[in-house]
């Protein structure tokens, strides 16, 4: 990548607002101009799902994260319960998520080599042989049963800490329509179904500039819906913010080189 890759490129970031000032700095280190525009909003829960939860620590075999968020407000709640939680075996879906817990103080973290999301982390040689295991799945309020599913069929026992629930945002997507009509949004990006789908409700009549945007995802299931709206450019990028921004600069690189 070329520190002016995204040189004046104007770039909607989607990420919760929690998560979206590092993908937000990456993109302006490489020349862009990125607007935070949160397509969800995350609401903490209380510890009254303690209620679910192994009574031990010694009964967990596995923690899985499903996400950076479900590090950020899942961690402290397993620590009040069972105090250090740093030594159970942990994992998570993906790089975003697996850096999270090296922050929270892990080191060995299973995740996905290649993919990301719940079926590449079941893929994972890892989890093959989970029989007899207790795992522990930290998510939000009325998360994927993917992972769940598929290690429960391999003999595992699955229990969920759900730690917060998503919402619809409040913001008005009039604050960011400006940019568009004023060609100062080049691209935008979606890290999960559910923003996609916010993004296009918070638009309403004026989806169309979405549509007209090059949209760029990392994870082929996000562009399946993404095409389901009509969106007439998606480019699906590697796991995580880097592979985002490497997206980004890949495509903004070719379009100048096939423009000189």
């Amino acid at each position: 990548m070329s520190d002016r890759d995204l040189d004046g490129v104007g770039v909607l970031v989607t990420r919760p607002a929690e998560q979206a000032l590092p993908l937000a700095r990456a993109i302006r280190q490489l020349g862009g101009v990125p607007t935070v525009f949160p397509g969800v909003e995350i609401e903490p829960l209380s510890a009254a799902a303690f209620t679910l939860l192994p009574s031990r620590q010694a009964d967990i075999d596995l923690l899985v994260f499903v996400s950076p968020t479900a590090v950020r407000l899942g961690v402290p709640l397993l620590v009040e319960k069972y105090g250090c939680v740093n030594q159970l075996r942990v994992a998570a879906v993906g790089p975003s998520t697996a850096a999270a817990l090296e922050a929270a103080g892990w080191s060995e973290i299973i995740v996905p080599c290649e993919a990301s999301g719940s079926e590449a982390l079941a893929a994972s040689p890892w989890l093959s042989e989970v029989a007899g295991w207790s795992v522990l799945v930290v998510r939000g309020e009325g998360g994927s049963d993917t992972l769940a599913s598929i290690l429960k069929l391999r003999g595992a026992r699955v229990s969920f800490l759900e730690c917060y629930r998503r919402r619809l945002p409040r913001a008005a997507f009039t604050t960011v329509e400006p940019l568009f009509h004023r060609g100062r949004i080049g691209a935008w990006m979606a890290t999960s179904g559910e923003i996609l789908e916010n993004l296009f409700v918070l638009a309403g009549e004026h989806g169309w500039l979405l549509r007209d945007t090059p949209l760029f995802v990392n994870h082929p299931h996000v562009a399946v819906r993404g095409f389901s709206q009509a969106v007439k450019v998606i480019f699906v990028t590697k796991a995580g913010d880097e592979g985002l921004v490497q997206g980004l600069s890949s495509w903004f690189r070719g379009l100048r080189a096939s423009a000189s």
